[in-house]
């Protein structure tokens, strides 16, 4: 295994350390080779203040990718380790590689694991997908490891976030599509000459908050009346499933009879039910 628990992190440099293993969360990244594992992690170290600047996987200049083969290869070829802090917390990030020569390697990952994020490329077929992942997620499952999506790769034209989110919910949501539900959506810029709309930010389901990227920095604002008709089913299939999955048995009806359910309640009910391995989150992914 990789690991690169020395790599700078932060201000201070040095790999970040925890006082007590309850300050410890080890989260493994799962996914198709070419899902986008390794630069999600980079992003993420990267916004952690791990490392000053994000590397990339096509100049061998990722934390995780450390190896010579890995750099020839520009593919994971073992487990790596990649510590981060982040609100009090030592997360080790695990990066897997995701073709099925090193499954042992993956494996290990899982086994050292307290949470997953399944990794799914928007520019692979639906078929790779359900082929490399969906026996891990069953695994996981099993144990009941809290489990989220990440769509990857909606920086390719003609990348469907909707109709992949739909995807993912008829392969990891088997049994409870609303359990497989977006937290945000995309929020796209001015379509090019290809006929593709780069992504420019996020726009929160819940907060109903559109955090904008495309100046370089994160500015946040309101959407208008005709964004929130546009986010208004999705919000409201994502309220519906956060409810369903309530210990607060009076909150549906009182949802469905018209009232209004704080925030707050959404997202602490929401939190439950992502570590109880009950509901997972898909989130979305772009180059900033």
């Amino acid at each position: 295994m990789g690991d690169k628990a020395n790599t700078p992190t932060g201000a201070a440099g040095g790999a970040p350390t925890a006082d007590r293993p309850a300050a410890v969360r080890n989260v493994v990244l799962v996914g198709h080779s070419g899902s986008g594992k390794t630069t999600l992690v980079e992003a993420l170290a990267q916004a952690a203040g791990a490392v000053g600047r994000a590397g990339r996987v096509e100049d061998g200049a990722t934390v995780s990718d450390h190896d010579e083969i890995e750099h020839r290869q520009q593919r994971s070829v073992q487990l790596s380790l990649v510590p981060v802090a982040w609100d009090g917390f030592k997360v080790n990030l695990l990066d897997t590689p995701g073709y099925a020569d090193f499954v042992g390697e993956l494996r290990a990952g899982l086994r050292a694991a307290d949470a997953a994020l399944f990794v799914v490329s928007a520019a692979q077929e639906a078929d790779a997908i359900a082929a490399s992942t969906r026996m891990l997620w069953e695994e996981c499952a099993a144990v009941g490891m809290p489990r989220a999506v990440v769509v990857t790769h909606l920086d390719t034209a003609r990348t469907d976030f909707t109709e992949l989110t739909a995807v993912c919910a008829d392969l990891f949501g088997h049994d409870d599509p609303d359990a497989v539900l977006p937290l945000y959506l995309p929020v796209r810029g001015t379509e090019g000459a290809d006929g593709h709309a780069p992504v420019t930010g996020l726009v929160g389901l819940l907060t109903e908050r559109i955090l904008d990227y495309s100046t370089g920095t994160r500015r946040e604002a309101a959407p208008d009346a005709a964004q929130r008709e546009l986010i208004a089913e999705a919000r409201g299939r994502l309220i519906e499933g956060i409810i369903a999955e309530s210990e607060d048995e009076t909150l549906m009806d009182r949802y469905l009879g018209g009232e209004e359910i704080d925030v707050d309640t959404l997202i602490d009910d929401l939190e439950r039910a992502v570590a109880r391995g009950t509901f997972h989150p898909v989130l979305a992914a772009a180059p900033a």
